[in-house]
């Protein structure tokens, strides 16, 4: 940068977090509130994402290798009913998910009885209404940030969104620095709803996706324990969070 002299090029991904964010004031822990039903025994819908997820990708390692930790479609459908922020590493995840919408909205599967099933009221479509979604990547600041200290553009917009990310969905398909990036700031106290990481590869990915499925912070996530993940099956994990929201409605 003009006027400042710099001594490194690449910076350690912790170093350059804790540059910019300090670690937060501990705080007593509060006591936990019993868990709703739903939260203890949602093993069907679970069942339905890893489907999904293999449907997509071809590949029936999903079915064994998919981690769900926290409650995450508890933590989804809490989501939804807040009109929760989407947020996404790349353009490409978010594009993934509307056409993945799209897709859903084109069947003429998603149906059921308005009134029950004993009900005159004739059987209706249900659909699905694209929420909002923002890239981190796109972030106004991110450029700016990623240039600044070597990273990417989708690591540095998470960055600048430490705070708006609270109470948010995050799905991450590729970026894995974006994910541990996402990772250190649940540590310090910016805690999204819920968080998806699909990063697919052998180096770090593998150790974002392992990162946040060990992480200290009470989170609830989807993740992957071996170096399957990607695009698709994020959007098909995301999607299938939205039409199991509706179909409760």
């Amino acid at each position: 940068m003009p006027g400042e002299e710099q001594t490194d090029i690449e910076i350690n991904i912790s170093d350059i977090y804790d540059r910019l964010q300090p670690a937060p004031i501990p705080t007593q822990k509060k006591e936990k509130k019993p868990e709703e039903l739903n939260e203890l025994h949602d093993v069907v819908n679970e069942n339905r994402i890893r489907n999904v997820c293999m449907e997509v990708s071809g590949d029936i390692d999903y079915s064994r290798f998919l981690i769900f930790k926290l409650h995450p479609v508890a933590a989804g459908l809490k989501a939804f009913k807040n009109d929760s922020v989407i947020y996404t590493d790349t353009p490409l995840m978010r594009a993934a998910i509307l056409s993945k919408i799209q897709e859903e909205n084109d069947k003429s599967l998603i149906e059921k009885p308005r009134g029950g099933f004993d009900s005159d009221i004739s059987a209706q479509k249900i659909i699905l209404k694209a929420p909002e979604i923002f890239c981190a990547s796109e972030h106004p600041k991110a450029e700016e940030i990623a240039k600044k200290h070597n990273i990417s553009k989708a690591m540095a917009g998470f960055m600048a969104l430490k705070n708006e990310i609270k109470k948010s969905i995050v799905v991450i398909g590729k970026d894995d620095s974006a994910l541990l990036s996402v990772c250190r700031m649940a540590e310090r106290g910016s805690l999204p709803y819920l968080v998806l990481g699909f990063p697919a590869g052998i180096n770090t990915q593998m150790t974002s996706k392992e990162y946040l499925a060990d992480i200290s912070a009470e989170l609830p996530l989807i993740t992957m324990s071996q170096t399957k993940g990607g695009i698709e099956a994020a959007a098909a994990c995301f999607v299938e969070l939205m039409k199991i929201n509706e179909e409760r409605l």
